[in-house]
């Protein structure tokens, strides 16, 4: 072999060394940090500028402030005996801007005044982004709505309530109203400013079956798969998308709406019950990475890319800091939390005991993403292989 074809050979092997070690790098160290969700623990919390978690009633709590493993997340929680209407939920407001409309008479006669505040919040850039020349919603805009669950590990979901989680959208004509036209299908008092809801009024929730018994309230969500599950050892994505078709929505009372008439889309999760059941230690569930999405149409619709929450997670068990390592550092912290707090619990049981000592123990020399080399320990492997040539190469001549 000549010297030129030698250095060519060694380029190429040096090139693929390189290209061995970047195929092995750890994924968590492209992950993207997880989604906090803010803020308001109250019903009345919405807003186009963040999302809105709630809890009300006797039945439901929540931990907005929440944290497994570093990660920031929603808990919420069943722990009481359901009594005058009680859930949880996410909501996720879109503004879709002023629709010009500051009164309207609705009602079975058409002569209850309902005043609608105007929308000051402008039309949400994504519209114009998507190519909607008007600026705003269009029919055939797809909307899609997604989140990370996942059923808590220590305190796992064993009731379901009445109304089990449901993904839906719903289309207003007065913005950040909480003044509903129908609750479930039923009118109440055939005016209001929800035009529609994708779930009680057009079938199409998307449902996560808590109990695993295959059935929801919605008794075609079976059959038309649109039931999900969660489990306590890994997050699932659960998301809901809607074709936007103004022809299909049925109006308030005997008043017809259509696309031009909305002024916020809004993307909502709710479990509830108004059957009184007894949800005492009923379990929580986990959320995160919750995610509102415009499309121009089914044609433009992406993968989703939402990352799993476990990506923003920390390392192996027994790395209590979340260095991804197992070491002194990580003993240290199981120290000063062993029978006081869960900071050195490696089981996810929820303590810091003797159990978690000896998953440290067997992990303290574990790598905690596998075993890659530095950039200089790279450079010594590519030396390596070209020493071992050059040798080869001495021997036959």
């Amino acid at each position: 072999m000549s010297q030129k074809s030698l250095l060519a050979f060694m380029l190429r092997i040096s090139c693929l060394a390189f290209a061995f070690l970047a195929l092995a790098a750890p994924a968590i160290a492209l992950a993207a940090p997880a989604t906090l969700l803010d803020t308001d623990v109250n019903a009345d919390g919405l807003n186009f500028t963040g999302t809105d978690a709630f809890a009300y009633g006797t039945s439901f709590s929540q931990d907005t402030a929440a944290s497994y493993n570093g990660n920031d997340i929603l808990v919420q929680t069943m722990y009481a005996q359901a009594a005058g209407g009680t859930g949880a939920g996410i909501s996720v407001p879109v503004s879709n801007g002023e629709n010009g409309i500051n009164q309207t008479l609705d009602g079975p006669a058409n002569t209850d005044v309902n005043n609608d505040v105007p929308n000051a919040t402008p039309a949400n850039a994504v519209f114009a982004t998507i190519g909607n020349a008007s600026g705003k919603l269009e029919n055939g805009n797809v909307i899609r709505f997604s989140m990370w669950v996942r059923s808590d590990p220590v305190s796992p979901v064993t009731k379901a309530p009445q109304i089990e989680p449901v993904l839906k959208f719903e289309l207003w004509k007065e913005a950040l109203s909480t003044f509903a036209d129908f609750n479930g299908g039923q009118p109440q008092p055939y005016y209001g400013d929800k035009v529609i809801d994708t779930d009680q009024h057009l079938g199409q929730g998307i449902w996560i079956d808590l109990d695993n018994d295959g059935a929801v309230i919605d008794a075609a969500a079976a059959a038309e798969g649109r039931i999900r599950t969660v489990t306590t050892t890994a997050w699932t994505l659960v998301e809901a998308q809607y074709v936007v078709d103004d022809s299909k929505w049925i109006g308030i009372g005997d008043d017809p709406y259509t696309v031009a008439d909305i002024e916020e889309i809004r993307g909502v999760m709710f479990w509830g019950d108004f059957e009184n059941r007894d949800l005492t230690n009923g379990g929580s569930l986990w959320f995160d990475n919750v995610r509102m999405e415009v499309f121009k149409d089914l044609a433009s619709v992406t993968p989703n890319s939402s990352p799993n929450p476990a990506l923003s997670e920390g390392g192996p068990p027994g790395d209590f800091d979340n260095d991804f390592d197992v070491d002194a550092a990580d003993l240290t912290t199981w120290k000063g939390a062993f029978g006081l707090t869960a900071a050195g619990d490696a089981d996810d049981d929820g303590d810091s005991d003797g159990q978690d000592f000896l998953i440290w123990q067997r992990n303290r020399t574990a790598p905690a993403v596998g075993a890659v080399p530095e950039p200089a320990s790279a450079s010594l492997i590519v030396l390596g292989v070209l020493g071992i040539l050059v040798r080869r190469r001495n021997q036959r001549v």
